[in-house]
């Protein structure tokens, strides 16, 4: 369990949604409220053990929380938002699409070289 003496000033930290996923990481920049209210770097405010945010209202919360930086964090991030992406950009691809056949071929390109790698490291 994180207390609010686990988190200082310049620490990088790892927001995780209830299920314990990485959401984003945010460095705390201070402390606020006399020192119960952590401030990070993206504007958001959690109390100073990071079990919820500030604002929270309510008895019961399944929210996300903070806690430290750990190696791999950032890498999960940016796996999860660029398959976000791909199936939005995917989603959104009709014939009426403003991206040329070429551009498409391009894309497709890649897909297909990626695919093949890794096909060949298994």
């Amino acid at each position: 369990m994180f207390t609010a003496a686990s988190f200082r000033v310049g620490d990088r930290v790892t927001i995780r949604s209830g299920q314990s996923i990485p959401q984003s990481t945010a460095t705390v920049e201070r402390y606020t409220e006399g020192g119960r209210c952590m401030v990070l770097s993206d504007g958001s405010e959690w109390r100073a053990d990071g079990r919820r945010q500030w604002g929270f209202r309510g008895g019961y919360y399944k929210g996300p929380v903070v806690e430290p930086f750990e190696p791999g964090d950032d890498d999960f991030i940016a796996r999860r938002r660029a398959i976000g992406a791909i199936r939005k950009f995917g989603d959104g691809l009709t014939m009426d699409s403003p991206l040329s056949t070429e551009a498409l071929q391009r894309i497709l390109e890649v897909v297909d070289r990626e695919k093949a790698a890794v096909k060949g490291q298994g």
